[in-house]
């Protein structure tokens, strides 16, 4: 059936982005709890924009999760400037639970795999200037068949707390795959971590379109499809993503899965044009940049992708915009719904599209991609242009290509890319000679996915 979507009303933010450096410390200690009690929505504050860091899965999966590579991960953030560009959420995924107190149901992490305790962990990670995340299930036990925080939200949550967690992941595996199961459990999870007065990233990894429609109500980023384990994934991913700009705003954002790098030490990755055709396209989509690569060996090329800082500054924009279509001919979008494995295998379609993304200087980020098998010519043209607001033949007064790091002519009738097979793609910045932003939210594209 044809997906309905309503837009999600967004609550005015309690605490504004930034309020730590202005609310003194007793003032604040008492405000929070007042501010996190507000009732179906989560209101805390954090992830005003898209969060940015590293996550293990498609890096380590379940092998060799431990403290010491966790503790080396944070060093090397930190040793490759990372964290000086934004990335600072350093996140463990599935793997490193392994029972309840009998006593007190409290969750506990892999005695041997973490000797000192998670505690103990979060806290070197945060001496590193860094921003520590977890990882958990809404289901009786998680995607690898450790504990599931069905039944025990307030005790996790709590737990979370207690060893100063950042941002919390809750995964959707062993649970009723239905939309009102889905938001009641995810608004248990929601509530509990509110009421703990710390302020915790809550990523939603429930990996349907419709939770787009309730996401902002629920959590700080909601998963819109299956994982992006591979490029037919990573490209199902941004097509579904296309239709969801109307529910992301400051604090609430759609999100497309972890970037792949092309590093192969990595369990999962890309080839190079792919990794960062993603990196690009993301950033144009305003979606949270957590690096899944091989981070301990990172390769030249990956690090230098997920340190271009113009291309970050896209992503970044106070503006807070979703980008949107602004010409295509990719054919209606037909969603794998049988199993998650069903994106991986998802048939990659033979087109290109021009993305657009309003930035808060009054400019775009405009990313032209080809998916098709072969290169191709891009162009966008006068229907392409006044969808970003230059009308009446008004054309950007400055271009500037974002990889290249180089401005280009002032933009002519239109403009065209010649792009590389399976990936290839161009991301430019325009500057100046529009109206008023006419990139749309995508809605109107949500009419045509089909699941």
């Amino acid at each position: 059936s044809k997906l309905a979507f309503v837009l999600a009303i967004r609550p005015v933010t309690c605490l504004a982005r930034g309020w730590r450096r202005f609310v003194m410390a007793p003032l604040r200690s008492a405000l929070l709890p007042a501010c996190f009690a507000l009732a179906g929505a989560l209101d805390n504050g954090v992830a005003r924009l898209p969060y940015m860091g590293y996550n293990t899965w498609y890096d380590f999966m379940c092998n060799n999760i431990n403290a010491s590579n966790v503790m080396k991960l944070a060093d090397t953030l930190v040793d490759l400037g990372l964290d000086k560009l934004g990335y600072t959420y350093l996140n463990l995924d599935d793997c490193w639970a392994v029972s309840r107190d009998k006593s007190t149901n409290v969750v506990k992490e892999d005695p041997k795999a973490f000797p000192d305790g998670m505690k103990a962990l979060a806290d070197y990670v945060h001496g590193k200037g860094l921003l520590f995340g977890i990882y958990t299930d809404r289901g009786t036990a998680t995607c690898a068949g450790r504990p599931g925080s069905q039944g025990f939200e307030d005790v996790d949550a709590k737990t979370y707390a207690a060893w100063g967690v950042d941002l919390v992941k809750e995964d959707s595996c062993n649970a009723e795959d239905t939309p009102e199961a889905a938001s009641e459990q995810y608004g248990k999870m929601r509530d509990a971590l509110n009421k703990t007065g710390r302020p915790m990233v809550f990523n939603l990894c429930g990996w349907h379109p419709w939770y787009a429609q309730k996401g902002a109500g629920l959590s700080n980023s909601w998963r819109i499809n299956y994982d992006g384990s591979n490029w037919n994934a990573v490209v199902v991913n941004a097509l579904t993503n296309a239709a969801m700009g109307g529910y992301a705003s400051p604090g609430a954002w759609n999100d497309p899965d972890f970037l792949l790098g092309s590093s192969p030490g990595a369990a999962v990755y890309l080839t190079e044009t792919q990794s960062r055709m993603q990196f690009s396209l993301w950033s144009v989509m305003a979606a949270p940049l957590i690096i899944g690569s091989n981070l301990l060996h990172m390769s030249i090329f990956d690090l230098a992708t997920y340190t271009n800082m113009e291309v970050i500054a896209v992503d970044q924009d106070p503006l807070g915009t979703q980008g949107a279509v602004v010409w295509g001919n990719c054919p209606s979008l037909q969603l794998p719904r049988a199993s998650k494995s069903s994106a991986a295998s998802f048939d990659v379609p033979n087109c290109q599209q021009i993305w657009a993304k309003p930035l808060a200087d009054g400019g775009h980020a405009v990313a032209f991609i080809n998916l098709a098998t072969g290169s191709a010519n891009v162009t966008c043209d006068d229907g392409c242009f006044a969808k970003m607001g230059y009308v009446g033949g008004k054309r950007p007064a400055n271009v500037r290509d974002l990889w290249m790091h180089s401005d280009l002519s002032a933009a002519g009738t239109t403009i065209s890319r010649t792009l590389d097979a399976s990936g290839g793609f161009a991301l430019l910045r325009f500057l100046g000679g529009s109206g008023p932003a006419k990139v749309g939210s995508g809605a109107d594209l949500a009419r045509k996915i089909v699941v």
